[in-house]
């Protein structure tokens, strides 16, 4: 994907959206839905943990940024799934940025990821593809 990449995910009827208040104690649900996700997409166990880790890390970079609820939308395919979320950014508030041990972190667990912060709004997104996914495309 490319830098754009924030502005190319579109929504189609298979993907799961999430709607929730900007508030850490609403992770866990954040958590299950991105685990299920990546299921769907044929993740095996490891990689499943990997995505939820990567969605926690940049959904909660978003939620410090905030006062907003926080969308979320799931995409699957076969190996592969994104998640895509975004939220209206504080009026004048420091654009969100991840600390140095959290894009470790992120980096180390997918495959791609861009934060960014657009004018009004801070939005993310991340991909993560199976392995044998990856080996059966080479």
């Amino acid at each position: 994907m490319d830098k754009s990449a924030v502005h190319e995910v579109r929504t189609t009827m298979d993907d799961v959206h999430l709607l929730i208040p900007a508030s850490s104690e609403f992770l866990r649900a954040l958590r299950l839905v991105a685990a299920d996700a990546a299921a769907r997409a044929g993740l095996d166990l490891a990689e499943i943990e990997d995505f939820r880790i990567a969605v926690d890390e940049l959904s909660y970079a978003v939620m410090t940024s905030t006062d907003h609820h926080l969308q979320l939308t799931f995409r699957t395919d076969e190996g592969t799934v994104v998640a895509r979320g975004s939220a209206r950014s504080r009026g004048g508030a420091v654009p969100p940025t991840l600390t140095e041990l959290s894009r470790t972190i992120v980096s180390g667990v997918c495959d791609w990821f861009e934060l960014a912060d657009q004018r009004s709004e801070i939005v993310f997104v991340v991909v993560k593809q199976a392995r044998r996914a990856m080996v059966e495309r080479a």
